[in-house]
C-alpha cells in the first residue's frame, strides 16, 4: 500500500503549513479581487470499515440549523490501531467537540482551540491515568464562518484544500519521522535511515497521550471561494490512494466524490485495508444549484 506523500517529503517538515497556508490564502486586501458573496455548502461522506473487524474512525457534521449563528464545524477523528478502545478514543473526540461547539463562545481559532482542550480532556479521562498512552485518536476539525475557513489537528489525519483542480495539504503529520529527520539533519542518523525506520509512522501526538506533544493550527484562516473543497480524511484514505487520484475524484461534486472515493478504495482490493473516512465539503454561490 503506497503512502500519501508530496514531493520533498524528506524535508517536508521544515515547511509549517500554517506558512503555506498563509502565503497561498491571504486575506483580501485593497486592490485584490473582491471577496465572493455568500456562499452555500454541500457535504459528501464516506465512512467504511475497510478489511479490519471493527470500525475506529469517527466523525460529524454539525447541523444546518446552527451554521448561521456559530458556522459549520467538522470533525474527524481515527482511534490508534492495534490499541484497545480507539473506537471509544475516536468517538469520545468527536461527541466532545460536537457538544461542545453548541456553547462554545469567541473567536473561530478560540473555538476550535477550546474544543480541542475538551475533547483530549474528555479522552483522557476516558481511559483513566493508567492508560494514557496506551489508546488515543487523531483528530481533525475544520470550522467554516462568514467565509473563512479555519482548522486545527492532531495526528496524522489529512486535511486538504482543493482549488482549480490541485490539492494543497494544509497540516503536517505528527509523526516519528520528522523528529528522526531533524535529528539527521542535526547529524545524528542519515535522512536515507529516517525514512526507513520502522517507527517512523509512529505518533508522536495523539488525543489520549495525556499531554499533547504537537498541534497544527493555521497561521491565517483561508477565504473559502467558489468550488472549492475542503476535504478531511483519516489514513485510511490517504494510503490508499495516490495525490494524483485524489485530485481527479474530489473534483467532482461533492456527494458523487464520496462515493468515487469509496469505490475507488474498495477496487485497490488491499488485504490489510485500514478502516477509511472522508468529509467532502464544496462551496459554491449561494443560489446557484449544484452540479
Amino acid at each position: 500500500m503506497s503512502e500519501w506523500v508530496w514531493p520533498a517529503a524528506a524535508l517536508v517538515f521544515l515547511a509549517v503549513s500554517a506558512v503555506l497556508a498563509a502565503l497561498l490564502f491571504r486575506r483580501s486586501r485593497p486592490g485584490r479581487k473582491r471577496a465572493p458573496g455568500p456562499l452555500a455548502f454541500s457535504v459528501g461522506r464516506v465512512h467504511e470499515r475497510g478489511a479490519r473487524p471493527s470500525q475506529q474512525d469517527s466523525f460529524a457534521v454539525s447541523p444546518p440549523e446552527l451554521e448561521e449563528e456559530r458556522g459549520l464545524l467538522l470533525v474527524l477523528a481515527d482511534g490508534i490501531g492495534g490499541l484497545a478502545d480507539g473506537d471509544k478514543a475516536s468517538q469520545t473526540a468527536v461527541n466532545e467537540m460536537m457538544n461542545g461547539f453548541c456553547t462554545a463562545e469567541g473567536s473561530p481559532e478560540i473555538v476550535l482551540l477550546d474544543l480541542l482542550r475538551r475533547a483530549n480532556e474528555a479522552v483522557n479521562g476516558t481511559l483513566g491515568a493508567e492508560r494514557e498512552g496506551k489508546s488515543g485518536s487523531t483528530l481533525v476539525a475544520a470550522l467554516l464562518r462568514d467565509g473563512w475557513f479555519h482548522w486545527i489537528s492532531v495526528g496524522d489525519s489529512r486535511i486538504a484544500l482543493l482549488r482549480g483542480g490541485v490539492l494543497h495539504p494544509l497540516n503536517r503529520e505528527h509523526v516519528f519521522r520528522r523528529e528522526l529527520l531533524l535529528a539527521a539533519i542535526n547529524g545524528v542518523g542519515s535522512l536515507e535511515d529516517a525514512m526507513q525506520n520502522p517507527r517512523a509512522a509512529g505518533l508522536t501526538s495523539y488525543l489520549g497521550m495525556g499531554v499533547l506533544r504537537h498541534v497544527d493550527v493555521p497561521a491565517e484562516p483561508v477565504r473559502v471561494l467558489p468550488g472549492d473543497r475542503v476535504v478531511l480524511m483519516s489514513d485510511g484514505v490517504t494510503n490508499a490512494l495516490e495525490r494524483e487520484e485524489l485530485e481527479e475524484l474530489l473534483s467532482l461534486p461533492a456527494e458523487q466524490a464520496a462515493e468515487a472515493v469509496r469505490i475507488a478504495v474498495e477496487a485497490k482490493n488491499y488485504p490489510g485495508q485500514d478502516n477509511y473516512t472522508a468529509i467532502i465539503l464544496e462551496a459554491r454561490e449561494r443560489g446557484k444549484g449544484k452540479q
